[in-house]
């Protein structure tokens, strides 16, 4: 099984690729994974709700990996676990350090805002390319079969998530 903390990277790296955000994971040891799967950061509550950052996941589940599929996730995913780490410090530091900024006492402009920005948005593209060899390293071990189960699914989230946003917007 995946341990939560490599699955957690990649949902976010994912979550990175295609919605281009990025967020940090607490420290401290995760649980472990769910029996007989993947468990995503996101999942849950609390957690990201159904952001186009759970196509990874949607693959991985409505795929029905073999077990050779799931070993050749978890290489990719253990393989790209410490640069991906370092990236998610680095941003964790640099979003501490613009904020720092914000809340200071005096005044502040966008100018000296600008390096501060500037490095979270480096960093965030280097998430961004990062991630999206990992999930095109994923992609990749899915059959053509699996990849058409996981857009079905993500047809049907899609048709529910247009349900519930005109459902809120009733008056």
């Amino acid at each position: 099984m995946l341990s939560r903390r490599v699955s957690s990277c990649v949902l976010c790296l994912v979550l990175v690729v295609v919605a281009g955000g990025a967020v940090a994971q607490p420290p401290g040891p995760p649980p472990g994974p769910p029996p007989g799967g993947f468990h995503f950061m996101g999942e849950g509550p609390g957690g990201f709700g159904d952001g186009p950052g759970m196509l990874l996941p949607l693959m991985l589940r409505a795929g029905d990996l073999t077990p050779e599929q799931e070993q050749k996730v978890r290489t990719i995913m253990s393989g790209d676990r410490a640069r991906i780490h370092e990236l998610f410090d680095q941003i964790d530091k640099a979003n501490d350090s613009l904020a720092a900024k914000l809340v200071s006492p005096g005044a502040v402009d966008a100018a000296a805002l600008t390096p501060d920005v500037d490095r979270i948005a480096g960093l965030r593209t280097e998430l961004l390319k990062e991630g999206l060899q990992s999930a095109l390293a994923i992609r990749a071990v899915l059959t053509p079969e699996q990849l058409a189960r996981a857009a079905q699914k993500r047809a049907r989230m899609t048709e529910l998530q247009t349900q519930m946003r005109e459902l809120m917007n009733d008056k």
